[in-house]
């Protein structure tokens, strides 16, 4: 089993190399189009490199598992950077990023934000949602990563009929470009869609499922149980090695949100579950606020 963190390093962000440096749209209007090219560009090459800089930390560590930001590239898919090629702008670092990775045998993935709906019942928001996944996409593939490195989504809204939006989820899901459709996995949320009911739907569309273990705790029907749904969802990797999520709720008064590290003695309880359910290795992203301090605290702790 091997752990990872999504994001953010906290130690390398107090030195200001932070992975995200972004600007905004009214700044940018105020700029011309050479202005604006030149301010992205710079945000852009900051940003791969601090994000390289991320990678070789986590080598010197062992952590072998990372989440890069959705919003590594600013802007990506706003209609005021359609005149900015960033892909061809910083093509020799996203060779570099993309080489590190691999003489390294490191599993990066994207996991776009709460606004990148796929089954929205507006047109224009699945649009969108189709937009920023194709964005995704091509930012992992100019790294010259294969679909071993995926793009982790949510089912999404509701609206009324559970069913009907799960079905448009399917459908929409097919009208994808086969490569983001290769590298798409669904995961479970905290409050609309349970893993059970993700599961059936990686079953059907036969991709894998995320099984995030604190989403379960918050959400799940009374005849879900981890040690049924374990085993099923690793299936759904096949041939790939699965992942799942593990985090702990900041409080009782407010379980849904994530704690600043991982309880051990829960992390402990849910390994000895997973050894008696599963005969599989596989791969943990810790989601908590304290990234990779919490990670080397729960190392400690449990001598991994």
């Amino acid at each position: 089993m091997r752990l990872g963190y999504p994001c953010l390093n906290r130690t390398l962000s107090e030195n200001k190399k932070r992975p995200n440096h972004g600007t905004t749209v009214k700044h940018l209007r105020k700029l011309s189009s050479h202005e604006r090219r030149r301010k992205l560009n710079g945000l852009l090459h900051k940003n791969l490199q601090n994000n390289l800089e991320i990678l070789k930390f986590n080598v010197k560590n062992n952590i072998e598992v990372y989440r890069f930001c959705s919003d590594i590239v600013p802007l990506a898919t706003h209609s005021l950077t359609d005149d900015w090629s960033y892909l061809e702008e910083a093509r020799e670092e996203l060779a570099e990023l993309g080489k590190f990775v691999r003489e390294h045998d490191l599993r990066v993935s994207m996991h776009p934000e709460q606004f990148t709906v796929l089954n929205s019942n507006k047109e224009k928001v699945v649009k969108n949602a189709c937009e920023d996944l194709k964005y995704h996409h091509k930012f992992l593939q100019a790294m010259g990563l294969d679909s071993h490195h995926i793009i982790i989504l949510h089912i999404g809204g509701v609206y009324g009929n559970k069913d009907k939006s799960r079905r448009r989820f399917i459908k929409n899901f097919r009208k994808l470009d086969s490569g983001i459709q290769k590298r798409l996995v669904i995961e479970n949320d905290d409050q609309s869609y349970t893993a059970g009911e993700v599961l059936e739907v990686a079953e059907e569309l036969e991709i894998p499922m995320i099984l995030d273990i604190h989403h379960f705790n918050c959400n799940h029907r009374k005849e879900e149980n981890l040690s049924d749904l374990l085993p099923r969802a690793l299936a759904t990797w096949r041939n790939r090695k699965p992942k799942l999520h593990f985090s702990s709720p900041a409080s009782l008064d407010n379980p849904t949100r994530h704690a600043d590290e991982i309880n051990a003695d829960d992390f402990a309880e849910f390994l000895s579950l997973a050894d008696r359910a599963v005969d599989k290795d596989f791969d943990v992203m810790l989601e908590c606020k304290e990234k990779e301090r919490a990670l080397f605290k729960l190392r400690r702790q449990l001598g991994l």
